[in-house]
């Protein structure tokens, strides 16, 4: 199955979409709460991805990319949508939301998943994403240690318990692109990838009028078209934000700022 598509209609973009993340692998190996390969590819052999549907919410690609898991939960024949985005609070402070509470049809168990849709570049010993405030080994933990222990918190058993049920699974359901340089040999840090995790390249901004680079619309970062679907777009030949772009021969790229990620990591 590709994960290559070109945006055209906005329920065709929909539907690229849904089968992008139905084939694209995880970013992250090595904990008992992550998403791994066996299982994305279960879910998927299973799924049933909805047509005709358009998305209506947010611009944010986190948002549509949460929309996307979950219309394919709710058509699903093995999984049943509980709830989502429950916001939890104790004392009136805000301690997070919960992305889904899903029942697994077989078993009966009430899972926990949290969905996140991440681009990140080796530099140096990090992973930083095109804002490079945001890091992998950083929003892997957080997703982890916090997002999904929200379920255990006294404060979800004592409010949702009792209305769906012990949590038996938390998955981390984390897909995306990791980019390595083009130009150098940044190998990023030591956090254990997935084997088959989506890769690219990236450059700066003054190497990229040699590669002949065609830009895309960031709504095309989860399923980007093939270069020869983008022909017609003038070749990359400089950047002042992070751009991703597709190659000749299709290999996605992303094209950062000259400062990055220096300049990115300063505070509004």
């Amino acid at each position: 199955m590709s994960i290559h598509y070109n945006k055209t209609t906005p329920s065709e973009h929909a539907n690229n979409s849904f089968n992008a993340i139905l084939a694209l692998p995880p970013l992250l190996n090595g904990h008992p709460f992550i998403a791994n390969q066996r299982w994305l590819n279960e879910f998927a052999s299973n799924a049933i991805p909805p047509k005709g549907i358009e998305y209506q919410g947010g611009r944010r690609l986190g948002f549509f990319y949460q929309w996307l898991w979950q219309q394919l939960i709710v058509h699903h024949p093995c999984y049943e949508l509980l709830a989502e985005e429950i916001q939890l609070s104790v004392d009136k402070r805000t301690l997070g939301a919960v992305d889904f509470l899903v029942k697994d049809l077989r078993t009966g168990e009430v899972e926990h998943w949290e969905v996140a849709i991440k681009f990140y570049l080796a530099f140096e010993l990090r992973w930083p994403g095109p804002n490079a405030r945001d890091d992998l080994d950083t929003k892997a933990n957080k997703m982890l240690t916090h997002q999904l222990m929200l379920s255990d918190h006294p404060a979800f058993i004592d409010q949702y318990q009792a209305q769906f049920g012990p949590i038996s699974q938390r998955r981390l359901i984390m897909q995306g692109r990791l980019f390595y340089p083009a130009f150098s040999d940044y190998s990023g840090s030591g956090i254990q990838l997935a084997q088959e995790a989506a890769q690219g390249l990236w450059c700066y901004s003054e190497q990229v009028a040699r590669l002949n680079l065609r830009s895309i619309a960031k709504p095309e970062w989860i399923a980007p078209p093939r270069y020869r679907q983008i022909a017609e777009e003038p070749a990359l030949t400089t950047v002042s934000n992070p751009t991703m772009a597709i190659a000749p021969d299709d290999k996605v790229w992303f094209v950062m700022p000259e400062h990055w990620p220096h300049s990115s990591m300063k505070k509004p």
